[in-house]
C-alpha cells in the first residue's frame, strides 16, 4: 500500500472543543458523515479539554488527530487553550492538527490566531460551509 492509500484508510480521532453543547452537537453530526472517522471526542471548555489530554499522553492511539478549537468561551479562551496545550509532550501536540473554529470574523483573532505554529487555519463557523474532508 502506497503512503496516499494509507493516509486515505487511516482512522481518524476527533476533538471538538466549544463552551455550546448545541454547536459541539451539529460539529458532531457534520464530521461524523466522514469516511475513516473512528471517535469524536467532545469538551465544552478548555481546562476539560487540557485535562482530558494529559490523561492520554501516555496512550498514542488516543490522540486526537484535529482539534476544531472554539476561542471565545467563559473561564479559558481557546487561545489560554492553545498557551496550555503547547506546554504538553511533543509526542502529542506534533501529532494533531488544530482548526479554530470560530464564530468571531474579528481580524485581530485571526491574525492572532497565525502566532501559534500549530494552528493550521482560521476557520469561521458553521463548519457545514467548509470541506471538511479537505481538512482531514
Amino acid at each position: 500500500m502506497n503512503q496516499v492509500d494509507y493516509n486515505m484508510a487511516k482512522n481518524i480521532n476527533i476533538l471538538l472543543i466549544d463552551d455550546s453543547d448545541v454547536d459541539n452537537f451539529i460539529n458532531k453530526a457534520i464530521i461524523s458523515k466522514e469516511d475513516n472517522i473512528s471517535q469524536i471526542t467532545t469538551m465544552t471548555s478548555g481546562q476539560e479539554a487540557l485535562a482530558h489530554l494529559s490523561n492520554i499522553v501516555d496512550t498514542v492511539e488516543a490522540y486526537p488527530d484535529v482539534i476544531f478549537l472554539d476561542i471565545k468561551m467563559p473561564g479559558m479562551n481557546g487561545f489560554e487553550f492553545l498557551d496550555e496545550y503547547i506546554k504538553l509532550p511533543e509526542t502529542l501536540t506534533n501529532h494533531c492538527k488544530i482548526y479554530i473554529l470560530s464564530s468571531s470574523i474579528d481580524s485581530i483573532d485571526s491574525e492572532r490566531g497565525k502566532e501559534y505554529a500549530i494552528v493550521k487555519k482560521h476557520l469561521t463557523k458553521p463548519l457545514a460551509h467548509h470541506k471538511i474532508g479537505d481538512l482531514l
